[in-house]
């Protein structure tokens, strides 16, 4: 990226954190109750009640959730901006000036997980580590490149409408044999409002 683009991905990366935290947020409760009916949850949850106060049983899913949701915001809307951006100006090369177009991409699925222990008299007897995959695909809209001059142009970003899909692929005391669907939202972001330079 060309530090003369790097203010135009921060702003897009904000705009995207913005859009996409409301729907993580509502997607918290909807998500935990789909842990809730899992084969083998029950020891997952037993485990963490050994040590707390609070003994709810959905407790944990709503942290790991919550854990997940946060840990995904922090790294997401980057990298979501930066390969929106990549592959915007890698599909304009060969397209024609003033005329709009729309390009189709998937990001590379990307694994982040949440570890977490159980203490035992303040002493650590066990920890589990639940791992999650991203996948995401994405249409730009209406993308329009104009020349400024004979060797640079500037392309005007269009709409966004893309789906983030997470799935557990791992958990402790649990066999998964495929990937558990936990999020999959569809959402639009309009970025027509922003440019990026190409020489």
């Amino acid at each position: 990226m060309q530090d003369e683009n790097q203010d135009t991905l921060n702003e897009i990366a904000l705009k995207v954190s913005e859009k996409i935290e409301p729907i993580f947020t509502e997607s918290l409760l909807e998500s935990n109750s789909q842990l809730e009916h899992l084969e083998g949850i029950e020891e997952l949850i037993s485990w963490y009640k050994k040590t707390e106060k609070d003994k709810e049983d959905n407790k944990i899913l709503e942290k790991i959730l919550e854990k997940t949701s946060n840990e995904i915001l922090k790294y997401l809307p980057q990298e979501f901006a930066d390969v929106c951006i990549e592959n915007t100006k890698k599909y304009s090369k060969e397209k024609q000036r003033n005329v709009k177009f729309d390009i189709n991409f998937q990001l590379e699925p990307i694994r982040s997980f949440v570890e977490f222990a159980i203490n035992v008299n303040k002493i650590r007897k066990k920890a589990g580590r639940i791992v999650f995959e991203i996948n995401s695909t994405v249409t730009i809209k209406e993308i329009e490149i104009f020349s400024e001059q004979e060797k640079e142009s500037k392309i005007s970003l269009g709409v966004i409408s893309g789906t983030i899909q997470i799935s557990i692929i791992e958990i402790p005391f649990m066999n998964i044999e495929k990937p558990v669907e936990i999020f999959n939202k569809e959402t639009e972001i309009d970025l027509s409002e922003y440019y990026i330079s190409v020489n």
